[in-house]
């Protein structure tokens, strides 16, 4: 009994121990740089602010695919415009 009890303990632990490290990279802080590209071209993306739920990039892009603006290769990449 006192080896499933042990066992089950252990097993909290754990479980609590995970689930604080998750929430705690969840909550880690932006990229300082984003860069990369797709099919509609390049971007290179600085960091510059921050707050609670968002991050705020200055964004460039490049060798952008005929017919397709910056704001195609920015939407592509999952970044959210205003």
């Amino acid at each position: 009994m006192k080896s499933l009890k042990m066992r089950l303990l252990l097993l909290c632990v754990g479980t609590l121990l995970t689930l604080g490290l998750s929430h705690a990279v969840a909550l880690a802080d932006c990229a300082d740089v984003d860069a990369g590209s797709n099919v509609y071209g390049s971007w290179d993306c600085r960091l510059t602010g921050q707050d609670k739920n968002w991050c705020y990039y200055d964004c460039t892009c490049s060798d952008l695919f005929p017919g397709y603006k910056c704001s195609d290769v920015l939407t592509q990449a999952g970044f959210i415009l205003n």
